[in-house]
């Protein structure tokens, strides 16, 4: 969603890491969110979890409180069956909260999109059923033409 590598370990305020924070997500998540009724969550190993919730409130003032975040922080377990390989369990969980947001939407692996930096991830997912999209960082807009593509 950024166009910066923090590692984990951002410094700076997070007006600062708004700034770096994709206009093409900027428009897609305002658009599948607000237009397209498709719930968006964030998942990421890092452990800012509160500094990336101040971002969507910067950003996405509107619904920024609709989108869970799951990342390092132990904020959250994840109790299920279900693989706890790459984000899989980050996304259960998440998935988890928009039931609770969203009461009587159903949130399954087959209703689920990642889309990651991380090929690793991508293939895990892809491994365990959910769809599942390479953001290649040098070529983000090739991500629309790819989600274009899914059926």
């Amino acid at each position: 969603m950024i166009d910066v590598h923090t590692g984990g370990t951002w410094k700076g305020t997070p007006m600062e890491l708004a700034s770096h924070v994709r206009p093409l997500f900027k428009q897609l998540v305002t658009e599948a969110a607000v237009n397209g009724g498709i719930k968006i969550a964030i998942v990421t190993f890092s452990p800012q979890v509160r500094n990336i919730g101040d971002v969507l409130k910067v950003t996405f003032p509107d619904f920024h409180d609709s989108i869970p975040i799951r990342g390092r922080d132990k904020s959250w377990t994840y109790e299920g069956g279900g693989s706890r390989e790459g984000k899989q369990a980050y996304m259960a969980s998440a998935a988890e909260e928009l039931g609770s947001i969203f009461p009587g939407e159903d949130f399954t692996k087959n209703s689920t999109l990642l889309i990651d930096d991380d090929v690793n991830n991508i293939k895990i997912a892809l491994k365990d059923g959910v769809r599942a999209i390479w953001l290649h960082p040098s070529n983000p807009y090739d991500l629309l033409e790819n989600i274009r593509t899914l059926t």
